[in-house]
């Protein structure tokens, strides 16, 4: 069997600890953390060891470890993701079991499903993104790679979000709407009409107030 390393101790690492012991997977299978932090290094945090930095991956069979990214921004779980890949690094899945993904939809690898967060039917949760407690996504609904749904968030049916948005806690998106990659949108925010790339978003109903990078 494969063991689960975290990459991140930070808080998400530590929510991701959680949902697996959720799934009852944690004590079976969870190997440690990898943090670049050094003051953590070989510390036990919530009863899991923090192994080292990247560097601990060298001495590792590829084929006896699976990987999660522990953070909660899109830039830097992408970032983190292509490290990964380019150590010819396999990713796992953690979705907690009070999350509901319709079999119906397509979960990608490296998904992180907090608690009550929710996939429906037709839905596309694609590589690497966070849905987090209470996040909802509609009917026909993708969310591209690397994004982020802060609690609360709720998506109609037929959205299209693209790659790295970071969607605030408790904003809405009306259906059909259209986020473009890598754009913020504020807490609070009901987003009425699409939105371009690369841009941040805030208010009811949200408005374009700046402009962000574009690519992590």
């Amino acid at each position: 069997m494969k063991r689960v390393v975290i990459i991140g101790a930070g808080a998400h690492g530590r929510e991701i600890i959680e949902i697996l012991r959720q799934a009852g997977r944690a004590e079976e299978v969870v190997l440690g953390f990898v943090d670049d932090d050094p003051n953590l290094h070989h510390q036990a945090i919530d009863g899991v060891s923090v192994l080292g930095d990247w560097t601990w991956f060298e001495g590792v069979d590829r084929n006896e470890v699976m990987v999660i990214c522990g953070s909660g921004f899109s830039k830097t779980r992408k970032q983190m993701a292509e490290r990964a890949l380019g150590l010819g690094l396999t990713f796992t899945n953690a979705i907690s079991p009070r999350a509901y993904a319709s079999p119906n939809s397509k979960i990608g690898e490296g998904v992180v499903m907090y608690p009550f967060s929710v996939a429906c039917r037709g839905s596309a949760i694609c590589d690497h993104v966070a849905l987090n407690a209470g996040a909802i996504v509609s009917h026909d609904t993708r969310v591209g790679a690397y994004g982020t749904l802060n609690p609360g968030v709720n998506l109609a049916g037929n959205v299209s979000v693209g790659e790295g948005c970071y969607l605030g806690i408790g904003c809405s998106v009306i259906q059909g709407i259209s986020i473009g990659s890598w754009t913020t949108v504020g807490a609070g925010a009901a987003v009425i009409r699409n939105l371009p790339a690369g841009v941040t978003a805030v208010g009811v109903p949200a408005r374009v107030i700046g402009n962000n990078e574009t690519s992590a």
